[in-house]
């Protein structure tokens, strides 16, 4: 696992064991609040840490969905991006959609079995090879860690904006509660100096150089919401605010939505309708095309 990937399932992973901390509150009471939340709260975030990377990676035969709107002023992208992993040995596999613009569709699928990963091309992007489909050589190293797959990778930023906002001030921790059912709610105010740092959202360079110390020092509310038995529920990010002379909303909102099966995963076509990439090199071509094709 990379630094940047293992410091993501760290954070996500401390959502997770949280959540089975937190679960242990007695029904339909109500947690300590302001700085008696910071202090519960953070003693059980503190004392997860060192099984964070697990409860991520033990996480199998499930599907996520995690969908991202962001505006700055009157320039705007909102995304939808369901996947689902399942099998032992795992197969995973990831759909994009633009809710913009329908014809930006972009699916990735890593079976378990062979050596090749596809990509699936929507008509946005059907100039970059002459088939739908292409294939690509898998890295050395098999499937990649969950953190840097794009399935959860929003819930990864997202998390890891948490855990620094955390780290930074203590107090960012605004709340936790439990329901009468056994599910909990935390609140956390993430600067949104710290959503651009962790990359939730890739501004371009044209946007970043507007954003002064006003929007930096704009606080987003960010709730994580926990099924009775501890599992992670819903994670969302969500503000409206202004400042340097510019105008914010953004929404993310990450969830596991069921379970994964076989059912879920592609049929390929026959191998006369996708494209081979020989090598990584040329995988290295293909994925600078699209990033060039997506930037314009």
């Amino acid at each position: 696992m990379t630094k940047r990937a293992s410091r993501a399932a760290l954070a996500l992973g401390a959502v997770l064991v949280l959540a089975t901390a937190c679960g242990q509150a007695r029904a339909g009471t109500a947690l300590p609040n302001g700085d008696q939340a910071s202090a519960y709260v953070g003693a059980k975030f503190e004392k997860a840490m060192s099984k964070l990377e697990n409860s991520i990676l033990d996480a199998r035969d499930v599907t996520n969905s995690a969908d991202a709107y962001f505006k700055f002023d009157d320039k705007w992208i909102h995304s939808v991006i369901t996947s689902a992993r399942t099998g032992s040995p795992e197969s995973r596999v990831v759909h994009n959609r633009s809710q913009k613009n329908p014809d930006e569709i972009i699916d990735t699928f890593t079976p378990a079995d062979g050596t090749l990963d596809y990509v699936y091309l929507g008509p946005t992007y059907k100039s970059l090879e002459p088939t739908a489909w292409v294939s690509m050589p898998k890295p050395e190293a098999g499937l990649i860690q969950p953190c840097a797959w794009g399935g959860v990778l929003t819930a990864c930023k997202m998390a890891n904006a948490v855990d620094d906002s955390y780290n930074a001030d203590k107090k960012a921790v605004r709340g936790a509660k439990s329901s009468a059912d056994g599910s909990a709610e935390l609140t956390v105010n993430v600067p949104f100096s710290q959503f651009l740092d962790k990359r939730v959202e890739l501004l371009p360079d044209s946007l970043l150089k507007e954003v002064g110390p006003q929007l930096n020092k704009s606080v987003i509310p960010t709730t994580i919401k926990l099924k009775p038995d501890g599992s992670l529920s819903e994670f969302v990010m969500a503000a409206k605010f202004s400042g340097d002379g510019h105008n914010i909303e953004l929404n993310y909102d990450f969830r596991f939505i069921g379970k994964a099966t076989a059912q879920d995963l592609p049929k390929l076509p026959d191998a006369s309708q996708i494209t081979a990439l020989p090598d990584d090199a040329a995988k290295q071509d293909f994925y600078n095309r699209l990033a060039q094709l997506q930037g314009n």
